[in-house]
């Protein structure tokens, strides 16, 4: 069976941060103001870099989120009064922040509440009867993912539909996603590393709690600020994929191949779990500075996934716990029903890691938290 992925580019303008996944932008429809056309790839069979990253600078030793390089945030001024490249719904765009292989990524003003928004517009080069049928899914999960308010949760203030799309509003966030930070070399200690996937697991029991499955956990979509907690970014869009009964998306996957859960490479129903799998490879990833499944090729990547058997991470990296490994190795199990039932109890497992830790080392964990 051949997979084909919804995934942003990774190809981005230097110094753009990638902001969220899964994002297209169109050209404008007749009476509407044109968008700044993308350089993005449309929906395609693998939109995303394969190749091997150049290697990074090295990080300091013991850094921190703080060590993370700044976002370039706002020019001088308010945004307000930055010159308006378009607009969507009551938003007046300001700058790009980021594009993918679906849309793009906006800074925007909000005149109505005087505040400044990111605008993500999402669209599909599907027939009309197709296209309005996604984009009412997505605006179901828009508006159930705006009823999340979680600390770890990025917030959705709107969701709506213009000329271009669907366009989903959400709080400015200033920082990079984690994915820009492993690429700009920064290695988290073991500490750090669980305190950064406990407070994701946190956000995403919360989630859980109220029957919202994320579907697309990876490292693009965990965002850092330079001394805030982890976000979570996308919440709807994979599930709003993985929900779709459109012909056109048949035989697709939402995610990225190197995070996603077996069962969705299978196509098999969808639960909470499948997201304790994806944050599991996400933390192997951290602990090992390497993937837990690689390959050449999409057909390489997925077959690891589904058949292989990734190293035990205090192999790789003797300074990880076996404990510690056995948790990561615990979520990333093909069968799910021996991985950890709950997002609770994930996060209540790493919890108690932590103050094990703590009893040996306490100044390195105060020194962790204050850091996270």
């Amino acid at each position: 069976m051949g997979y084909r992925f919804f995934q942003p580019s990774a190809r981005r303008d230097a110094g753009e941060s990638e902001f969220a996944a899964t994002v297209q932008s169109l050209p404008a429809e007749a009476g509407d103001a044109r968008l700044p056309e993308p350089s993005g790839d449309r929906l395609t069979e693998l939109c995303f870099d394969l190749s091997a990253p150049t290697a990074p600078p090295a990080a300091p030793p013991d850094s921190g989120l703080e060590s993370l390089p700044a976002d370039p945030g706002d020019p001088a001024g308010s945004p307000s009064e930055h010159p308006t490249l378009s607009h969507i719904g009551r938003y007046a765009l300001k700058q790009r922040l980021g594009e993918g292989g679906l849309g793009t990524v906006y800074e925007a003003w909000d005149p109505l509440l005087s505040r400044t928004v990111a605008v993500k517009t999402l669209q599909f080069d599907l027939d009309t009867p197709s296209r309005l049928s996604l984009d009412s899914l997505f605006l179901n999960e828009a508006r159930l993912a705006a009823g999340l308010n979680h600390p770890n949760i990025v917030t959705i203030h709107d969701a709506g539909l213009s000329a271009h799309g669907v366009y989903i509003a959400m709080e400015r966030l200033q920082g990079r996603d984690l994915r820009q930070a492993l690429l700009e070399g920064w290695q988290p200690t073991p500490l750090q590393a669980v305190q950064l996937a406990r407070r994701v697991a946190d956000g995403l029991a919360y989630a859980h709690t109220r029957g919202i499955v994320h579907c697309d956990i990876k490292p693009a979509n965990i965002f850092l600020s330079p001394k805030d907690k982890p976000k979570i970014l996308d919440f709807g869009i994979a599930r709003a994929l993985h929900g779709s009964a459109l012909p056109a998306l048949d035989g697709m996957v939402a995610g990225s191949p190197h995070y996603v859960a077996p069962e969705q490479l299978d196509g098999g129903a969808l639960d909470a779990r499948c997201d304790l799998y994806s944050l599991g490879v996400v933390l192997y990833e951290l602990l090992a500075g390497r993937k837990a499944f690689d390959g050449d090729s999409l057909d390489q990547i997925t077959a690891a996934v589904q058949r292989g058997q990734a190293v035990a991470v205090h192999t790789l990296r003797p300074e990880v716990p076996a404990a510690l490994s056995a948790v990561v190795m615990r979520c990333m199990a093909r069968n799910p029903a021996e991985r950890h039932a709950t997002a609770q109890a994930l996060a209540l497992d790493l919890r108690r890691w932590v103050e094990t830790t703590a009893a040996v080392a306490p100044t390195a964990v105060v020194v962790a938290a204050s850091r996270l």
